[in-house]
């Protein structure tokens, strides 16, 4: 079917002088934003994670507010990641790869290791170190981490 309207010679839509060919800048920024911003987020939502537990042990004299904040942080931040993937697909498969599926995936094989792995992780205190591994005792990082990499791989598909 013939276009009703040709465009003019010479003519390109508003906003063409400023698109790229090259996508590498954007996969390495969309890479290191997502690498960054998911551990973030898997520390806050493990943290309020275990907080929660202390809903259950001290009733009313608990920090509710904090925990659910926490929970809610780590939300919002794993939706940045996955809404990076209208950005930078890859970046959000990586980050769904490196810090949800293999933690995930090592922790099914291995149970009895992960809780000295995350130990020997420099720099977090033994809560910290407790949060982490009740939170991939209870499979949440492998669910993570597979919505990522399906958003990652959604957006490459609708791509092309």
């Amino acid at each position: 079917m013939p276009e009703k309207f040709p465009s003019p010679a010479g003519w390109s839509p508003p906003g063409a002088q400023f698109r790229s060919k090259n996508n590498t800048s954007r996969t390495v920024i969309g890479t290191v934003v997502g690498l960054i911003l998911t551990p973030i987020g898997i520390a806050f939502a493990a943290r309020g994670a275990a907080g929660t537990r202390q809903w259950v042990i001290l009733g009313n004299l608990s920090d509710r507010l904090g925990s659910t904040f926490e929970i809610l942080l780590g939300a919002a931040l794993f939706l940045i990641v996955a809404a990076l993937a209208a950005y930078s697909p890859p970046g959000t498969l990586i980050a769904g790869l490196v810090w949800g599926v293999l933690p995930g995936v090592i922790h099914l094989i291995f149970p009895d290791d992960t809780f000295r792995l995350i130990g020997d992780i420099p720099n977090i205190s033994s809560d910290m170190q407790v949060a982490l591994f009740q939170w991939l005792q209870t499979g949440f990082p492998l669910i993570v981490g597979i919505l990522l990499v399906g958003a990652g791989a959604a957006a490459t598909l609708r791509r092309r």
